[in-house]
């Protein structure tokens, strides 16, 4: 949706030009809630009147490269703290270590990179 502020002089041209290009008069709201009015259309409505540029087939955005996903440390005893949960938990850290090592040395091991925190 596309609000339009016409300045004062130009309410009643704006409000002709978007009547005649709605296809219904209720494509057409008016905001009083602010300082001025201002009229709430369609970003199509708005394009045809020659406010703003509406693509009916816009390009898809790229994707960005955002901050990967924290993995939550693997509990250090009771369920979901064997030593397959720390090789998991490790590799999606892309922490390198020596696949041979038991579940003690590889926390061990992550305490030693992280400073045990």
């Amino acid at each position: 949706m596309t609000s339009i502020i016409p300045t004062s002089d130009k309410v009643q041209e704006v409000a002709r030009a978007l009547l005649e290009a709605a296809d219904s008069p209720d494509d057409v709201r008016t905001d009083t809630s602010g300082p001025s009015l201002a009229f709430v259309v369609s970003d199509e409505l708005a394009t045809k009147v020659g406010f703003g540029e509406y693509d009916d087939d816009p390009e898809p955005l790229p994707e960005s490269e955002s901050e990967p996903e924290t993995v939550q440390e693997p509990p250090r005893s009771g369920k979901g703290s064997g030593e397959e949960a720390w090789k998991k938990f490790l590799t999606d850290q892309k922490f390198e270590f020596d696949p041979k090592l038991e579940r003690n040395e590889l926390i061990a091991l992550w305490d030693a990179h992280t400073g045990g925190q």
